[in-house]
């Protein structure tokens, strides 16, 4: 990077990280404040928050760009069955799991919990646009599910707990491990006696 031109450096790191890029990383590529309007000026990038960028030759990833403001935001519920291919219904909102104390702004779905049950599942796979996000795996979506059921009606239920075990990438064992951890075993043991005897 020594002998590339200001310009040229920040079009490698877009090209290198998504198409997006922070305040603070424009800086650690030894740059001023004031080049950063420039570069906005001149059409190169984008403000889409507070302190991010992105490149104006791509379009817009709700997802991403939400994982880059709120780190801790782990897509959950409706939103990862979505992306996990095991509901065909788009959510309404975005849905997110946070640990209790962090706070988040924006239109999107909250999920507060507990530190201890922040991690469970969380694993990273590609939001619809391509760009890699967290979000939780289906045995945890499915907990999540069937532990607040208010927040799925009982055809949605069906259908994932459906793709689920017909899924080649079920993980009967995972699911019943977690069931012990939200303390729902009886009644997902019941579930999987029943869907495994199709």
């Amino acid at each position: 990077m020594k002998n590339m031109s200001n310009k040229e450096k920040v079009i490698e790191f877009l090209n290198s990280n998504h198409g997006y890029i922070t305040t603070a990383e424009f800086l650690t590529l030894g740059m001023s404040k004031p080049l950063i309007q420039k570069f906005l000026n001149e059409g190169l990038i984008e403000r889409v928050s507070y302190g991010l960028y992105m490149d104006n030759k791509i379009l817009k990833d709700e997802y991403f760009i939400l994982q880059k403001k709120y780190p801790l935001a782990i897509f959950s519920y409706n939103t990862a069955l979505h992306i996990l291919n095991l509901t065909n219904r788009t959510p309404m909102q975005i849905d997110i799991t946070v640990p209790r104390n962090k706070k988040v702004r924006g239109d999107y779905n909250i999920h507060r919990v507990a530190e201890k049950f922040y991690n469970i599942g969380i694993i990273e796979t590609l939001s619809p646009s391509g760009n890699p996000v967290k979000i939780y795996n289906a045995e945890r979506c499915i907990c999540d599910m069937l532990r607040t059921e208010g927040e799925f009606d009982l055809e949605l239920q069906n259908r994932v707990l459906d793709y689920y075990f017909h899924s080649k990438d079920k993980d009967i064992d995972k699911l019943l491990e977690y069931a012990k951890i939200f303390n729902i075993y009886d009644k997902i043991n019941t579930i999987v006696e029943v869907m495994m005897k199709w």
